[in-house]
């Protein structure tokens, strides 16, 4: 299991809300602020990664839903998982 944070800034004129954090599979798991964020201020969302079964160079996204004119914004989370050596 590997986690990483993300610090998200908020840079508009508005409260930044995070409606939902998904994980592009199951072995991707986001904790979010479920508080609105606001103007200037700054959140974090963690993301835990299952590398159990999972060798080799990883790409991961978790797409965020959100207030922003996009409506929806990506996270990627990138690396190289090495298998433990065998006993």
């Amino acid at each position: 299991m590997v986690e990483t944070t993300f610090t998200i800034t908020n840079s508009g004129k508005t409260d930044l809300v995070i409606v939902k954090a998904q994980g592009s599979c199951g072995c991707t798991v986001p904790t979010w602020p479920k508080e609105p964020i606001k103007p200037g201020a700054t959140g974090e969302i963690d993301v835990k990664f299952n590398t159990s079964g999972k060798p080799g160079r990883q790409s991961k996204t978790v797409t965020l839903t959100t207030n922003t004119v996009k409506g929806k914004e990506l996270l990627t989370v990138r690396g190289d998982v090495n298998p433990k050596a065998k006993k």
